[in-house]
């Protein structure tokens, strides 16, 4: 049995289209797994759940599922996040909306394997460090006992974490073993939205339960298109997120707390 595990779409047509035709040609027939923020800074939300509706996909709800159906405050998002969900919550339609609410926090995807998006406690936990690994293990230990694998998303980074390696970031695509009879976790990186300020690239993971081993995969698409959307919508127009600093990260504390009144307006 093989899975194809997603994660960060964040309504990116081209980017979750381009994902989904890799799927098809390199590893045909998976079930499509997708741990959370469907929505959010893309322009295309309503596509975006059609595509993964049609497509059958087993998917849980993520922070930025949580903040345009107004469950979740804006205190943790950034600027292009918060003006996103506000446009979100406006453009996305009822159908869009009621599937979004229908979602549930965390999934057993196929035998021994959870899915969920940022841990199991919050959606808004960064599991990007091996003490926050360990604490997700911990938690999964005592939730979902039966559970070997868990599937967490919400870095936009890919990530793999086993007991004889420890913590770490994928940089590159690649095939890793898993070890049948100990506990890992899996993170298959953004299909919406890069944060390693390299190419826009979207990335996935195809996690092969008879084999036990998890690949890595990486493709491009068509951004330019992305990029077009997002200025017709007046959203902010960037498929790759660098981490500001400095100067730069002042002016985003006070354009995303602007932003946040603003929407709550």
């Amino acid at each position: 049995m093989k899975l194809a595990l997603i994660a960060d779409v964040h309504g990116n047509l081209e980017a979750l289209d381009a994902v989904l035709a890799q799927i098809d040609r390199l590893d045909p027939g998976p079930q499509l797994v997708c741990a959370g923020d469907l929505v959010g800074y893309g322009p295309d939300p309503d596509a975006c759940i059609e595509r993964l509706r049609q497509r059958g996909a087993l998917c849980v709800k993520g922070n930025h599922e949580e903040m345009v159906l107004g469950h979740r405050d804006f205190s943790r998002c950034v600027y292009a996040g918060i003006v996103a969900a506000a446009w979100t919550r406006r453009c996305l339609s009822a159908s869009g909306r009621e599937f979004l609410e229908q979602l549930p926090l965390r999934i057993e995807a196929a035998p021994g394997v959870t899915v969920c998006h940022g841990n199991l406690a919050s959606a808004d936990t960064y599991v990007s460090t091996p003490e926050r690994a360990a604490e997700a293990m911990q938690q999964l230990r005592f939730i979902r006992p039966q559970s070997r694998i868990l599937v967490c998303g919400h870095t936009h980074h890919q990530a793999l974490s086993t007991p004889a390696s420890g913590f770490r970031t994928v940089a590159a695509p690649g095939e890793y073993e898993l070890d049948p009879e100990a506990p890992c976790l899996v993170n298959p990186g953004a299909v919406g939205q890069a944060r390693d300020g390299t190419a826009p690239l979207a990335r996935w993971a195809v996690l092969d339960l008879d084999r036990w081993r998890v690949s890595y995969r990486e493709t491009t698409f068509d951004h330019p298109t992305t990029l077009r959307k997002l200025r017709e919508a007046r959203l902010v127009a960037q498929v790759v997120s660098r981490r500001p600093r400095g100067l730069h990260r002042l002016v985003e504390r006070y354009k995303a707390r602007w932003a946040a009144w603003r929407a709550q307006r």
